[in-house]
């Protein structure tokens, strides 16, 4: 499967399967003092009109030029990760934009789109199961970032070799702290989300900040989308 922005051609059809698992490390004393981050996962089906922005749910049904966006608003300093698998099994970390981004431009009280700005991905006709990984820790994962660096700058007869790797320790995350879940999520606040140059110039219809939700957590959270894409 490709990503593209929504003003190219491509397009396709998922089913989406959610499955949520909250995370926390076992035997940890800290408690969760108010939300960490606020996310937002929204579909405009092409069908719609005038275009309407619905939260990706359980089992959700897309088809052929249907689009989606996601949404990252640090609330408290803590270090998120979105990554896809798509169904070749190839990676492709959709935020931060960069690593180096964490040592740059990473900050409270700002809404980060992906893809970046007005763009949106729009689905294209390839089949096979896509994986969405959103996960948000209180210290930067270095075994993930290593990885990911050395899949992603690596030539394609050794890129097997490292996906193996990457999903792995993406595995190893969620199964780990399974057990000691302890995330809280809720509703957030509209006025929370729409600041500076969304809140100035009014409501957009087709913005999912209207779709946040508040994501509370002590060590790591973990949400992971499995997409049967038929």
């Amino acid at each position: 499967m490709r990503f593209v922005r929504s003003f190219s051609s491509l397009a396709l059809a998922f089913v989406f399967l959610f499955h949520s698992i909250l995370l926390a490390a076992p035997g940890s004393q800290k408690k969760s003092n108010g939300p960490r981050l606020l996310w937002a996962f929204g579909a405009i089906r092409a069908s719609s009109n005038p275009p309407k922005v619905e939260p990706v749910r359980t089992k959700m049904v897309l088809s052929s030029g249907d689009k989606l966006k996601m949404m990252i608003q640090l609330r408290r300093k803590c270090f998120v990760y979105l990554i896809h698998r798509d169904s070749q099994g190839d990676f492709t970390m959709l935020f931060p934009y960069s690593l180096k981004q964490f040592d740059t431009d990473y900050q409270t009280a700002r809404n980060y789109y992906a893809p970046k700005g007005e763009a949106w991905f729009q689905l294209d006709s390839r089949t096979g199961n896509e994986t969405f990984y959103l996960i948000a820790s209180d210290q930067r994962l270095l075994d993930i970032e290593y990885t990911y660096e050395k899949y992603a700058s690596s030539e394609e007869s050794k890129k097997q070799n490292l996906a193996g790797q990457m999903l792995s320790e993406l595995n190893m995350i969620t199964e780990t702290h399974l057990a000691s879940s302890e995330g809280v999520e809720k509703l957030a606040d509209k006025e929370s989300v729409l600041r500076g140059f969304e809140r100035a110039t009014g409501a957009d219809p087709t913005d999912i900040v209207a779709l946040a939700r508040e994501i509370s957590f002590d060590n790591i959270y973990s949400e992971t989308f499995v997409v049967d894409h038929r």
